[in-house]
């Protein structure tokens, strides 16, 4: 994979805002249907409600003259430093045939150690947010399972996909087609370009074949439209991603042609079917919190991924976890990605 070098087009920065929720007025419905039932996982009646800490505060995210990242709550005046740090990455994405200047953040644990390999995820945000705001408030929870060896070391990589600014309106559905674009084209412009940089169980090889045999090492998430995105990337582009962490987002797959359940759920495993993967060869755990609307639209589709294809979305090849009392928020992402990464990266 190489990075575009057509010529760049620049825009005026917008200031990022904080996602809203999307227009779901209809009552939330717990019950699933009948579902596979799995201890912690999902049962005939409905989502096993696990209770979660107090969501953590707004934060900012301040870069000291010596380069270490502090995390200040804002009801705080104590500011709380990272054990890992923040890097900002640069790189360049056609779009359109225009060439954009892009950045992502990558956390690195203090474990972390050049020449000796560490798992990789890469995270997306929703709605008119930025890769900026989803590092600021999810970081400290990253940086918790760091510091307390839950985890192995895991580099966490936060990115946009929004080319500028200038792509983010009122409309969150225009989104959907920068989120495709995202998960079937500009992830790999990002792996090539962070996966050549720090070392990852590619090697720093981020050819097909080397990428494909380090895939269990590899894994997406995002939150709402990220969510979106992360199925997305499930459906078209999985061959280099063995797991996945949908956070309070559906599939879209099927959206266009109006595609009922079974045909959506067909759409959504064609990519690991036509590739004759088995559950064996993927994990996604989808989380949502229990008061987000996102819940209502998430459970038709887990429900009809178990009914349709009971052998390969397995409870161990798809897992459900809800966030009791968390709402469509990144305070409540941070659990969610509490509870995913552990479990997909666990300590040696």
């Amino acid at each position: 994979m190489s990075t575009p070098t057509s010529p760049t087009h620049k825009t005026a920065e917008v200031p990022a805002r904080q996602p809203r929720p999307r227009d779901r007025r209809r009552t939330i419905a717990l019950a699933v249907g009948t579902l596979v039932a799995a201890t912690g996982l999902v049962s005939a009646a409905g989502y096993e409600a696990y209770h979660a800490s107090t969501p953590s505060p707004a934060v900012t995210h301040h870069e000291k003259a010596d380069g270490t990242t502090v995390i200040i709550p804002a009801a705080s005046e104590n500011p709380i430093p990272l054990h890992g740090r923040i890097d900002t990455v640069d790189y360049q994405q056609e779009y359109q045939g225009v060439t954009y200047k892009k950045q992502a953040l990558v956390y690195v644990p203090a474990t972390y150690v050049q020449g000796i390999p560490a798992n990789i995820a890469y995270l997306t945000h929703g709605w008119m947010s930025s890769a900026e705001e989803m590092a600021d408030e999810v970081s400290p929870a990253i940086d918790d399972l760091e510091r307390s060896g839950a985890v192995s070391p895991t580099i966490v990589v936060f990115a946009t996909y929004y080319p500028d600014r200038s792509f983010v309106n009122d409309d969150f559905e225009t989104d959907y087609q920068l989120n495709r674009f995202f998960a079937t084209s500009e992830i790999n412009t990002l792996i090539d370009t962070i996966e050549s940089r720090y070392s990852t169980y590619a090697g720093g090889d981020t050819t097909d074949e080397s990428l494909k045999a380090s895939r269990t090492h590899r894994a997406f998430g995002g939150f709402s439209m990220g969510g979106i995105t992360t199925w997305d990337v499930f459906a078209l582009n999985p061959d280099y991603f063995y797991g996945y962490m949908p956070m309070a987002g559906e599939s879209w797959i099927g959206r266009d042609h109006d595609a009922p359940l079974p045909q959506i759920a067909d759409e959504v495993t064609l990519g690991v079917r036509s590739r004759n993967m088995g559950p064996q060869d993927f994990r996604i755990i989808a989380s949502v919190g229990s008061d987000d609307p996102a819940l209502d639209d998430m459970n038709p589709q887990l429900g009809e991924f178990y009914r349709k294809y009971p052998s390969l979305m397995t409870p161990q090849s798809l897992q459900v976890w809800i966030d009791e009392g968390g709402t469509h928020s990144l305070a409540s992402v941070s659990r969610q990605l509490s509870h995913a990464l552990p479990l997909l990266f666990p300590r040696q």
